[in-house]
């Protein structure tokens, strides 16, 4: 977090010193002190969080170093329209960003085994980081969608509340989650913001999340194996956790039973393959989530897998963009989603 906001915070200084300059070059006429004092005030909001602020900047300062580029290269002038365009698109993004992030559908996946198992139905939420981008109504009428799926059973893949959750919030997340029990059992991993890592002052605990959880009828997964006739399912404690288990530990030795992982991260595939897993089920990149990231993160191979499908050696990994955003409520890139995973018997 603490980097993050010093990116933010060069980001704004070499946006606020950029203006000056284009400015004072527009119009020399104005006062360079009053100058620097507007443009300060201007740019105050950039590194406040969960709002649009820091994004808009973001997205303003790169606009806006293209079309100086723009200029440069044409030897234009600078006038009005050098500092137009740059909002009119920022304001375009964001309002499409905005619009992407409240617009969350499922997405469906079929997978096939020729183990012997009755046709099963996942649905799988992470990231919901709560309540970033939404409302207790907006919340309430996403447990409605989730219901009308009817799985088998559902999986909520951490990053449910993050840093900013607020202890009322976290318990009313979860007790709106919990009425998904209703239709089928619900089961949930840890992910790395959920227990408040990232805060300087943590207003609840990893215990009492868990205690929140179980009230409602969620039953918590941490290193811990649910086995069925025909599944064995696996929750992985978060990978940033130091007493987090071995997945030899937990596979144990090969079964004619269909095994599925659930860990937030979508790490150690590798590892799945050699311990004759079937599928393994993540969250947390977000696919990026602000334009580029997703596509920095594909190019410098940040996560072993980005999002979507993939499958090797009778293994399966499904990795969600998530059904909401961190940080910032907008989504430039990606979509926000939940999962459904059909299982069947070819």
């Amino acid at each position: 977090m603490i980097y993050l906001k010093i990116g933010l915070g060069l980001v704004c200084l070499a946006l606020g010193a950029n203006l000056v300059f284009l400015i004072h070059k527009w119009m020399p006429q104005i006062d360079l002190k009053i100058l620097i004092g507007v443009v300060i005030l201007f740019l105050l909001p950039c590194i406040t969080f969960n709002t649009l602020f820091p994004a808009f900047y973001f997205h303003f300062f790169c606009l806006l170093l293209i079309m100086q580029l723009v200029y440069f290269l044409f030897h234009k002038p600078v006038n009005l329209l050098l500092f137009l365009i740059p909002l009119l698109l920022t304001s375009s993004i964001l309002g499409y960003g905005i619009y992407n992030l409240h617009h969350i559908k499922p997405t469906s996946y079929t997978l096939f085994t020729d183990k012997d198992i009755e046709p099963t139905k996942i649905v799988f939420l992470a990231d919901l980081h709560y309540p970033t981008g939404m409302t207790p109504l907006s919340l309430t009428k996403l447990v409605d969608r989730l219901q009308k799926e009817e799985p088998d059973f559902y999986a909520l893949g951490g990053d449910i509340v993050d840093e900013f959750t607020t202890k009322k919030e976290m318990e009313s997340v979860f007790a709106e989650l919990g009425k998904l029990s209703q239709t089928a059992p619900v089961y949930y991993v840890y992910g790395n913001h959920d227990n408040q890592h990232y805060s300087l002052q943590p207003v609840f605990t990893k215990e009492e999340i868990k205690k929140e959880l179980e009230q409602n009828q969620i039953q918590v997964l941490q290193d811990t194996v649910v086995q069925t006739d025909a599944i064995t399912l696996i929750g992985r404690e978060d990978a940033e956790e130091k007493d987090r288990k071995s997945l030899e530990e937990l596979a144990g030795p090969t079964e004619d039973t269909y095994k599925i992982v659930l860990d937030h991260q979508p790490i150690e595939l590798d590892n799945c393959i050699q311990n004759d897993i079937d599928l393994q089920i993540s969250g947390h990149t977000h696919r990026g989530q602000i334009f580029p990231l997703g596509f920095l993160s594909s190019l410098l191979h940040v996560n072993e897998h980005d999002y979507g499908i993939q499958q090797e050696q009778g293994f399966t990994q499904i990795t969600s963009s998530g059904v909401n955003g961190w940080g910032f409520p907008l989504r430039t890139e990606g979509k926000s989603e939940y999962v459904v995973i059909h299982i069947t018997n070819d």
